[in-house]
């Protein structure tokens, strides 16, 4: 069995996107039954039209897919054409991209935490300081207190 034209316009119409009250309009059922025909047509009932939407859908996910190959190959054609045309910084950045595609460099970054606890009264009041002049003097300018303190032994 073979899909009619209307039913073929209507799977179509359903793999592009459109709703099913739509895409019957658009293959030329009545607008008036429109939505009934719409699904009707991706019922059990019709079979042919359910696999030719699935069919017309998996084509469409398969040409827009983006693989590691395909954009590896894409990124070197353009590496090539750079060279070709003597634009070594358009040829290096395409490499560089290549490079980060396939996983061959790694983004690294360290955080640095300053743990007062872990830190002298000399080397707080140091990195107080120093806060303060690196924010532009956001923070607020405080008042040393001297006093006795007592040393929190951490090493649990």
């Amino acid at each position: 069995m073979k899909l009619t034209p209307k039913q073929e316009k209507f799977a179509q119409a359903v793999a592009k996107g459109m709703s099913k009250k739509d895409a019957a309009i658009e293959a030329g059922y009545s607008e008036k039954n429109a939505g009934k025909a719409g699904t009707t047509l991706t019922s059990d009932q019709y079979p042919l039209v359910q696999d030719r939407i699935k069919t017309l859908q998996t084509r469409a996910a398969d040409k827009a897919e983006l693989s590691l190959t395909t954009h590896l190959t894409d990124l070197k054609d353009i590496r090539d054409g750079a060279m070709r045309n003597n634009a070594f910084s358009a040829a290096v950045t395409a490499e560089v991209a290549r490079g980060k595609a396939a996983g061959l460099y790694v983004n690294r970054s360290e955080l640095t935490v300053n743990r007062v606890d872990t830190m002298s009264k000399d080397e707080v009041l140091e990195r107080m300081k120093q806060l303060y002049h690196e924010t532009g003097g956001i923070l607020p300018q405080g008042k040393f207190i001297e006093g006795d303190y007592e040393e929190i032994d951490n090493t649990d």
